[in-house]
Order: C-alpha cells, then structure tokens, then sequence
C-alpha cells in the first residue's frame, strides 16, 4: 500500500515530490543499481526516504548483488523454505546458525557464498548425486516427446537431421529447469552443461540421431503439471530467437565456465521466466 506521506526539503523548498528513480551503489566492489521511489526536491535535487523507503532500497540493492554474484536473493529463500514447510527456527537449527540470521537473510542481509551452499543444499532438498539430472531418470523418447509437444504449441519444426539443437535445446532447458523448481523432478533426465552458443544438452552432437529415430510410445505420457510448463514456456517464447536470446541472458549460464555443467539446483536463479 502506498504511503500516504509527505516530506520537506530541509533547505526550505516546501514540499518534495514522491518519484521513482535510480539508486546506485557498490556492495564487496561489485557496482549495483535499482528502480526505487524516494522524495526529491526539485528544486536543489535533494533526495530523501521514510524509513519504510529506506528498507526498502537496503533490501533492493543487496538482492541486485546477490543476482549478479549468484546468491539466492531474500524472496527465494523465503519461497522456498515455505515450500517445505520450515519455520526460520528450523532452518536455522539445520544450518546451525541463530534464526536471527535467516531473518537477516530473508529481509535483505547477504549471506557468503559457503552458506549459501548449505542453503541450497537444505532448501532444494537434492539428494547427492541427483542435481545434474534433476531427479530423473534420463530418457531420450521422453526428449523426443517434450520436443514434439513444443513443435504443437509453436506451430513449428524443431527436430530437425544434422541440426546443433541450438534453439531446441533451450526450450528443453527450461522446460526441466522449470519442472525441477517447481515440481521436485525434471521432466528428461536430461543433463545440461555451459557452452559458447548457451544451455545444451550433454553429449548433445551423439543424441541428435537417437532422438530423431526414438519410438516416442516407449516415453511415459507427460502429467498435466508438465504440459502447463511446457506450454507456458511455448507461450512466453513463440519465436526461438526469443529461447535463444532468454537463455543467454540467464546468470546461471553467463557464470560458469565453459564446458561446465548446470545443475537443477540453479533453477532458483532463473530470471527470464
């Protein structure tokens, strides 16, 4: 609800006008910068915030860091942790740390990188072993199936012979990346890792075949929950520049090496959908 509040330029300009606008700053070295409303004075361009303004722009521009180095940002680790039914108490037991600290993270405070490890780690719920294949047994029919489901919603060839699988691929990414955040399993058993041309497929230039020539009766028939994913994601991406152009714009991608892989567990951190 919007603040019914006023301010005065302490240089005796009268009233401030209520504007949204960008605030800059430089958290660890890292520079950071977000859409936020404070009073302004238009006059001599002082600028100021109510208390509830100044929260606000702390929690905003700590979540704009830990987009840009890869940390979960507050609202995720909220999400989640509601997800699985933790209290903060909880959570902070499991991680061995005082709740006042999950506060901290959740309203704004940024964790380092080795706790945010055991976050995830708690808040993903991933068995060892499991988060390159999204609790999945990989299954190329069920590739052949998801693919054949995009070619109906988009109204065009995706699988084609001799193809890089540079834009299907992207769809499939985010079709199990999305299934994974979202439902606890991806949809393939598909493993991704980071290449030049974006999120692939591993092994991808030995698959091509047997995906083309798989018999797709041998795949398990697609849930519900997994045709709306799919579909939403048809939707959000009806031309597959847009796939393309959305996958490479995803931290989680821009961040690793190439050649290395991208586990489910990064699912948290997409952006563009």
């Amino acid at each position: 609800m919007r603040e019914n509040k006023t301010m005065i330029c302490p240089n005796n300009h009268g009233k401030m006008i209520r504007k949204e606008m960008r605030k800059k700053a430089v958290l660890r070295d890292i520079p950071v910068s977000v859409k936020v409303e404070e009073y302004l004075c238009e006059i001599c361009g002082f600028e100021a915030g109510t208390p509830e303004q100044t929260t606000i722009i702390k929690r905003k521009l700590c979540d704009a860091y830990r987009e840009k180095v890869g940390l979960l940002s507050g609202e995720q680790i909220r999400r989640l942790r509601s997800k699985l039914n933790l209290s903060q108490k909880a959570l902070a037991e499991s991680l061995g740390v005082g709740i006042a600290s999950v506060k901290r993270w959740e309203t704004g405070s940024i964790q380092n990188v080795s706790m945010d490890k055991s976050l995830r780690n708690i808040l993903n719920a991933v068995k060892p072993g499991n988060d390159h294949s999204g609790n999945q047994l990989f299954s190329i029919p069920r590739v052949k199936k998801v693919i054949l489901e995009f070619e109906k919603y988009l109204g065009k060839k995706l699988l084609i012979k001799n193809d890089k699988l540079l834009f299907t691929a992207k769809y499939l990414w985010y079709a199990d990346m999305l299934s994974f955040r979202e439902l606890g399993k991806s949809i393939t058993g598909s493993s991704y890792a980071a290449l030049p041309y974006g999120p692939q497929l591993n092994n991808y230039s030995d698959l091509i075949d047997e995906i083309i020539h798989a018999n797709v009766s041998d795949a398990k028939a697609l849930t519900n929950d997994e045709l709306k994913i799919i579909q939403r994601i048809a939707i959000k991406f009806p031309n597959k520049y847009d796939v393309y152009r959305a996958a490479h714009n995803e931290m989680v991608w821009k961040q690793k090496a190439i050649g290395m892989p991208i586990p489910y567990t990064d699912s948290v951190l997409l952006s563009e959908i």
